[in-house]
């Protein structure tokens, strides 16, 4: 089983995605953690989600989990110079300019973007933008193939199962450096185990582990 290997801070992450999935939204969690590695303030995906819960962000093309993160952190009750961002899918490049602006310690990832990620610009941020020229923030990932794979598949299923406009040029783009998650997450489309799942009310640690028994 897959989830019993994995951290709580990516655990967290993966329970934000499911719980966005859930809500209608893409599959997107982030968490947040302080100098010592405690977690300090967590966020998801809420750009399609269907009714107000508390988020800062419903229904709002902003709300992307990494935002949602850095705009709950209590700010006065830690050092934002030492905190670090886990974002479950390689930042884009509002998300990217965020955690730059926030100076934050540093961003890692879990599935590569090949859409929208934009974690190479923050070389640019640092050569072009006076503000930044204290260094590049470092961002990392992803260091778990088989996390990757899976997690690729959970985006596939929902770019067509939320009715994305272009869903197959996208995820062309999206998955063309895991193109074994496209594949699974076209499978999940196909026979709806994502939909049922959600309507299950199954947990993230559930899905997770049926979707690695697919996969081995």
């Amino acid at each position: 089983m897959i989830w019993q290997r994995l951290s709580p801070v990516w655990q967290l992450c993966i329970e934000e995605a499911w719980q966005a999935y859930c809500q209608g939204s893409l599959p997107h969690g982030a968490v947040m953690t302080d100098a010592e590695g405690k977690i300090v303030a967590r966020g998801r995906n809420s750009i399609r989600e269907v009714g107000p819960d508390g988020r800062v962000s419903v229904r709002n093309r902003l709300a992307h989990a990494e935002l949602n993160a850095l705009l709950t952190l209590d700010w006065r009750a830690v050092d934002i110079y030492q905190c670090t961002l886990y974002s479950l899918i390689e930042p884009c490049a509002m998300c990217v300019g965020a955690a730059t602006m926030a100076h934050i310690k540093a961003v890692f990832f879990a599935v590569r973007d090949g859409g929208a990620g934009a974690s190479s610009l923050t070389e640019a941020y640092t050569t072009h933008i006076p503000l930044f020229k204290q260094g590049v923030l470092p961002v990392n990932g992803p260091e778990d193939s088989e996390l990757e794979t899976l997690l690729m598949a959970l985006q596939v299923e929902a770019t067509l199962s939320q009715r994305h406009p272009k869903p197959y040029e996208w995820i062309a783009l999206l998955a063309r450096d895991v193109p074994q998650g496209a594949a699974l997450g076209e499978k999940l489309f196909a026979t709806g185990h994502l939909q049922r799942w959600k309507e299950e009310r199954r947990t993230a640690s559930f899905v997770l582990d049926q979707l690695h028994e697919q996969l081995i």
